[in-house]
Parts: C-alpha cells; structure tokens; sequence
C-alpha cells in the first residue's frame, strides 16, 4: 500500500483567527464554528453586559442541503501533494487553509452586525436595534 503525504516546503501565515487552522495532512473530519456579536457606534463607549448570542441570528438552525449518498467517488492519488511556498495574509471566521485530503467538513460562520448612529437634529432615532443598559 502507498502512503499519502503532503509536502510544504514553506507556509507563511500573518494572522490566523476566531476558529481557523492551517492543516497540512490528511484530516477525516474537520468542524470550524465561529460567532461575533458586533456593535458599532459613531460615539466610543462600551458597556460589558451588552450583547447576547440568544438572537435568531445565532440560534436557528442553518438548512444544509441534502446529501446524495449515492454518489461515489474514486481516486488514484499517485503522486504526494507537493507545495513549494504559501504566503497568507489572513484566515479568519471558520476559514481552513488545508493541504491534504479531507474527508468530512463543517464549517459555520455567524454574525450579528449592530450599527448605532447619533440622532439627528429632529430627534429622530437613527439607531436600527437598541441595546438595553445594564440596572
């Protein structure tokens, strides 16, 4: 029997974030789960209890597509996976910068954005979700 490899010669990774991975090898499962709750203000202030992951956003299940089981495959990797130089700037948010062969992935990215703007001069609130304030 042969055995898989994977050769890098060089992997040159500036940020790697938030659930991601390099993965050089073989791998039969990978899962990569990633959740932001973001709020951004014109004016800087921060208050520690804002935010929860209990939204819709976060807790309704995603409809994945249905697998056709009947598919097969079937390959003749004669040759290792062979790279001479990666340069990657970033991987972020449930990403995967793999070389090698995969079996299963999952991956899942969420994020609730929040923009809070200043209210006009006719007091009109601009904000498009309120955020309570902590008692």
């Amino acid at each position: 029997m042969m055995k898989r490899y994977s050769i890098v010669n060089k992997l040159d990774g500036i940020t790697l974030a938030f659930s991601s991975l390099y993965q050089i090898g073989d791998s039969q499962n990978i899962c990569a789960r990633s959740m932001a709750y973001a709020v951004q203000r014109e004016k800087e202030f921060f208050l520690t209890s804002e935010g929860s992951f209990d939204s819709d956003v976060f807790q309704n299940p995603i409809d994945l597509p249905a697998i056709n089981p009947d598919i097969r495959v079937s390959r003749l990797n004669l040759c290792p996976i062979k790279v001479d130089n990666m340069h990657i700037r970033a991987t972020s948010s449930s990403s995967i910068i793999h070389v090698g062969n995969t079996c299963n992935v999952y991956m899942e990215a969420r994020v609730k954005n929040i923009r809070q703007l200043e209210n006009k001069e006719d007091d009109t609130p601009q904000t498009f979700e309120t955020i309570d304030e902590p008692n």
